[in-house]
Formats: C-alpha cells, structure tokens, sequence
C-alpha cells in the first residue's frame, strides 16, 4: 500500500495555489473516476499527475498512461508513487503551449483524458481536446457550476461554452463531489462529467469562432449577430428556413448541433461529421 500524503510530507511537498494542486487521496473515489472515464485498456492521458494519487488508479486499469505534470518539484514523488509501473510516460511539458497537433504526435495513438483539471485553466485545457483527432473521451473534475454550463441544453445557463462543447462531444455528469474530498479544501465543490465524442466531429477553429458569434449578445436574434459580423442577412435567413428555424430565432433555440449545422450550410464552419 502506498501512502502518497506521507510521501508528499516526506519530500516536503507545498501546494502551489496558482496551479491549481487540490489532490483527492480516496482510494474508491480515485477509482470511481478511473472506472467512470473508461481506462480499461485504454491509452489514457492525464493532465496535472500531482502526487501520482488518480495516475495509479488509472495506471491499474490502462495500456498505457501519458500523465502531463508541469511542478518539477513533483518528478522525485513520482517517481515514488509511479515507480511500479511499466507503462506509465511522464511529461514536464504545458499542453496548452505545446498545441494539440504536437499532444497528439507525442501520445501517438488513440486516447482517452481522465484528468482532475486545475479550475484555472479547465476550459481551454477541454477546447484543445475537443480539437484533437485522436481523443475519443474527456473525463475530468471540474467546477460544479461550469459543469452546469456544459451540460445546459436551454435556459440562461446554455451558452457559447455549452455549444461548443455539445456540437461535437455528448456531455454527462457522472457525481458531484465534495469539497472536503480534496486536499487543501478549495472553496466550491465539484462535479465529474464524461464528454464522449461524436464520431468524426472536431471543435475546428472555425466552429469555435461560428458559435461566439452566434452568442455574441444572446438576447439578439441569430440574424442581427450574424450580419453584425458581416455575413449576408438574405444568406442566415435562407440557411435557418433550410434548418427549420423562422428569421426571429436567438441562439439557444437551435441547441448546439443545429449551430453547427448553421455554419456548415453558410459555408463558414467545414464539414466533419457524416449525417
């Protein structure tokens, strides 16, 4: 049995507040996300490895674990926590510096993310997956009210990130989780969600673009945002009769799909999913 906590005190490990380090030492908590995320098997990345508390979890499960962790500090405790391990690779690297064309080149082959995200860079760490060919699933703790927002399908919740997310990945919450299951306590708790990606689909540059505009000012119609932005008003008009949608229609009414959709018929998002 490996204590992480006492090796963590051993190496006189500090948590760093600016990057985000709350760890989870509950061993069936732990193994609940590795189950929920779908390790079996499978190559998995992780992002922030921390203490090496979640990577053993899935380090049990997976062919293959590719664990990112930018704290050198933290490279001597896991290579303590981890050492058993054949088929874990570390890396110091940032993904967010390194693009996901150079993630996917590293890792090689299909994959899965199970991360415990830090709150500070969740978002853009889920967009730069959503935009990877190889990445099947995103499972990853983040904070309760931005899963309410990912998982939003209508109401004042329902927005640029839902729809983002949503036109390419089928988003679930899995449980919420507590504050106090993290060590140090952060101020809010939690929630698991699971997004599975819809085959073929990739959050492009372009789809990601479409849709803030769409949701530029949510409380205008889809036309006004749309022309505003300098694409043809007689164009939107045609392509949301085409869709099904009167001229008066506002963003949130077309749900996610049916944005993206909006963009593949004005010519301004590329295909990329077979319907």
């Amino acid at each position: 049995m490996v204590d992480i906590e006492q090796i963590l005190t051993k190496h006189k490990f500090k948590y760093k507040k600016a990057l985000g380090q709350n760890f989870i030492f509950d061993d069936d908590l732990l193994d609940e996300i590795a189950e929920a995320g779908g390790a079996d098997g499978k190559c998995v990345v992780e992002i922030g490895a921390g203490g090496g508390s979640l990577s053993r979890a899935i380090a049990k499960r997976a062919s293959a674990l590719c664990a990112f962790e930018i704290d050198e500090t933290l490279f001597p405790i896991l290579s303590e926590t981890l050492g058993e391990f054949e088929n874990v690779r570390l890396f110091s690297n940032n993904v967010l510096e390194l693009g996901i064309e150079t993630v996917d080149m590293l890792i090689g082959e299909p994959y899965i993310v199970i991360a415990n995200l830090p709150y500070y860079i969740t978002t853009p760490l889920i967009f730069l997956f959503l935009k990877s060919t190889l990445c099947g699933s995103i499972t990853c703790l983040v904070q309760k009210e931005v899963a309410d927002r990912i998982c939003a399908t209508d109401g004042s919740d329902f927005g640029a990130l839902s729809a983002s997310v949503q036109a390419v990945a089928v988003p679930r919450k899995v449980r919420d989780i507590k504050s106090w299951d993290f060590t140090p306590m952060p101020e809010v708790d939690s929630t698991l969600i699971r997004l599975d990606r819809i085959e073929g689909a990739v959050l492009s540059d372009e789809l990601d673009a479409f849709i803030k505009i769409c949701f530029t000012q949510k409380r205008k119609t889809l036309v006004n945002n749309l022309t505003t932005a300098g694409i043809n008003k007689q164009d939107v008009i045609a392509a949301l009769d085409k869709l099904g949608f009167a001229a008066t229609a506002r963003a949130e009414e077309l749900g996610a799909v049916n944005i993206r959709l909006l963009g593949e018929t004005l010519g301004r998002v590329p295909t990329s999913v077979a319907e």
